[in-house]
């Protein structure tokens, strides 16, 4: 009985997104409604008040971790798109080939990780589309690719999923970043031969293979190292630059690129020109992660603490800190007016609110669920009843919670503590698990409904959403697949 009353906020989720075809902002609020309910009501439970109270500020305060980033991350997107930086950059890329391939690998592979690290929740699929279509690629096609190109999901807005699941597991970040991305090594390789296989088919996967490789080896090998090494919340960043430099290596050598290209390209809107905040960006973060005296500086000066509830938020060591300072270069550097700078702002704050709003809930319903009882007894259901076989069904529920909510960082609110405690009560390595549930719900979001109306839209073609969602359902299916034959071969 208890079992099925712990499970009712999940089932919730799945009810209102796919049955009733309510937002996600619904979702998540009723869902933290009902895991309320439950936990006041139930006797096996019985969270008081005040309890419940605690367990409702543990989650706004994580959610804040996360919110201070989104806000700017998301408004300099806007600020970069309103002065047309995103498309000087995009243009000057793909104009660099005539082949569709190398444009698609381009596009796909390289420049979408980079704006996906940087502004998060599928801006990529934004950019992306409408650039492919202007390539001459048909809007089916551009949809499917641009959604595809979320790739490195679990880095996305400088890695607040990530983060947030280290959080809520008190799990290494560099050890779940890196963990995250040995997991997805296969799993770049596998969407770098979709990009290509949808391009050109077989006869272009085998005349591009060691290109396939090199670039997808790039992506892995930067998002590993940097994650394990330096800065999850920039590996990302960096491995869409490696990946970058790599194929623009071979178009340097394997094609003539014409001169007139460089010479079309105004001072001005030139390409380091376009992506000098991304650099400065990147800078900035560089130092506060790898100079110990400008590390330690940010880490003790407007320090947001409340002992009561064990938290602490470096202000100025934040990313959000930094993408502020960016937006704030961004509009200066580029001489931005002051109306569009508000029309920008106003757009952010709309997209901004419900993106938060969908993610307390889901974070406050995980706090909750946690504090009454009902994550430990459904782990505890979990490990007596499927024993070792669930490190199997790990990365299905990681999944899951990434196609229904569309949000990696929404599926490890939801899902993570509940990996993490089942890993316990079996005797397996938590990281692992928390490895799979944060690679695997974060492959799946390209599949979301969510995203894929966003991506039919952009497109043109909403009449195809279904259409455009088998297709990627298929294929994220796949990345999933390969997650879990990884955790058999790693346990088994």
């Amino acid at each position: 009985m208890n079992i099925g009353l712990a499970l009712l906020p999940v089932i919730v989720i799945f009810i209102l997104l796919f049955i009733l075809k309510q937002s996600s902002v619904t979702a998540g609020l009723m869902s933290y409604i009902i895991a309320v309910a439950v936990a006041f009501f139930t006797p096996g439970f019985s969270l008081g008040v005040t309890s419940l109270f605690h367990a409702t500020v543990e989650g706004l305060l994580l959610t804040f971790i996360v919110a201070y980033v989104l806000l700017f991350g998301i408004w300099l997107f806007h600020l970069m798109n309103e002065a047309g930086l995103i498309q000087t950059i995009a243009s000057h890329i793909s104009v660099s080939t005539k082949d569709p391939a190398r444009q698609a690998l381009i596009l796909v592979i390289a420049f979408s990780p980079l704006v996906e690290s940087v502004s998060g929740f599928g801006i990529a699929v934004i950019v992306i589309a409408p650039i492919l279509i202007a390539l001459g690629f048909d809007r089916f096609k551009a949809a499917v690719l641009s959604l595809v190109s979320l790739t490195v999901v679990p880095w996305g807005a400088l890695s607040t999923g990530t983060v947030i699941g280290a959080n809520l597991t008190n799990l290494s970040l560099h050890s779940l970043g890196a963990g995250t991305a040995l997991l997805s090594m296969p799993i770049f390789l596998y969407f770098t031969i979709v990009t290509v296989y949808l391009v050109g088919g077989c006869k272009e996967i085998k005349k591009k293979w060691l290109e396939i490789l090199l670039v997808s080896g790039a992506l892995f090998g930067a998002t590993w190292f940097f994650s394990a090494y330096v800065s999850v919340e920039l590996a990302g960043v960096f491995a869409s630059l490696a990946a970058l430099s790599i194929e623009m290596l071979f178009i340097r050598f394997g094609e003539k690129i014409e001169t007139e290209v460089a010479a079309s390209v105004d001072k001005k809107d030139s390409l380091m020109k376009a992506l000098s905040p991304y650099i400065v960006l990147t800078g900035m973060l560089f130092l506060s992660r790898l100079v110990p005296v400008f590390e330690n500086w940010l880490n003790t000066h407007a320090v947001f603490e409340w002992e009561a509830y064990d938290f602490r938020l470096p202000m100025l060591y934040s990313p959000g800190f930094f993408l502020l300072i960016t937006c704030l270069f961004a509009i200066i550097f580029f001489n931005i007016r002051f109306q569009t700078v508000k029309k920008s702002f106003k757009g952010t704050v709309k997209q901004w609110v419900p993106v938060n709003l969908s993610m307390l809930g889901f974070v406050a319903m995980a706090e909750v669920m946690s504090s009454s009882g009902m994550t430990t007894l459904l782990a505890e259901a979990g490990a007596e009843k499927l024993g070792a076989a669930f490190v199997l069904l790990s990365p299905i529920i990681g999944g899951i919670g990434g196609f229904l909510t569309g949000s990696n960082t929404g599926s490890n609110a939801m899902f993570i503590k509940l990996q993490v405690q089942t890993a316990n009560y079996l005797g397996v390595s938590p990281e692992w698990l928390a490895n799979s549930q944060n690679a695997s719900s974060g492959h799946m979001t390209m599949a979301s409904p969510s995203r894929v109306l966003l991506g039919a839209s952009v497109s043109g073609i909403k009449s195809e959403e279904n259409k455009i969602l088998k297709k990627m359902a298929a294929i994220a299916s796949m990345a999933l697949l390969m997650i879990l034959v990884e955790m058999w071969l790693i346990h088994f």
